[in-house]
């Protein structure tokens, strides 16, 4: 029973390029290269569904003529459509992967990362919805500005007071989420905070991460 005892202890063990396995210290919070470099991948999953979507639009314009035009007869609907089809579905990505056993995205699980409650187990589903929903609120801001200022895109005029603080908003809250990201010692960014969660990545003893270790 000590022996069994003492192996359940015992780091988990990654395989070295040797074929000897290697172990693998206690997870780290990951800091701001992995988790960009999980969002790029990420970006890539959004970008084929953005693709994808448009295609369809395309496909549906003539048919669908009379009622896209109404969809889209205001700044205000053309935002709703725009959250409906577009950031609705990101932020459930996000959030059905990281508040289920897999803990992560498509881009986080490549390197390696976890979404987790602050002791360790599976962030619940609606705190991974509201990391998720502050993740990308920026990202709607931005939608509801671009869409309010008068002619956008094709004959842009100069947008009310609004939009500009609204636009402010957004680089202060991009700001604050990369400055947390990199600069405090746990790398919780304010949607991490809000959520009690953080992301965690396997690190080998020899200060390697444990995914760039795999054959």
């Amino acid at each position: 029973m000590g022996d069994r005892g003492s192996a359940l202890t015992q780091p988990p063990m990654s395989m070295h390029e040797s074929g000897r396995p290697e172990p693998a210290s206690a997870p780290q919070r990951a800091g701001v290269r992995p988790r960009l470099l999980a969002f790029a991948l990420d970006y890539l999953v959004i970008a084929v569904y953005a693709l994808g979507l448009a295609a369809v639009t395309l496909l549906a314009a003539n048919p669908l003529r009379g009622l896209l035009t109404a969809l889209l007869a205001t700044p205000a609907s053309r935002d709703a459509v725009a959250f409906v089809t577009v950031v609705l579905p990101v932020i459930l990505y996000f959030a059905l992967q990281e508040g289920s056993a897999r803990q992560g995205t498509w881009g986080k699980r490549k390197l390696g990362l976890r979404v987790t409650a602050l002791d360790g187990s599976q962030l619940p589903l609606g705190r991974a919805f509201v990391r998720a929903l502050v993740k990308f609120l920026p990202w709607q801001i931005a939608h509801t500005c671009l869409f309010h200022i008068p002619g956008w895109p094709l004959a842009p005029a100069a947008p009310p007071a609004w939009v500009i603080v609204g636009f402010g908003l957004v680089w202060l809250m991009v700001f604050s989420y990369l400055a947390l990201l990199a600069f405090s010692k746990s790398h919780r960014t304010p949607y991490d905070r809000l959520a009690g969660s953080e992301v965690l990545m396997q690190v080998l003893q020899t200060g390697q991460p444990a995914h760039e270790r795999r054959v």
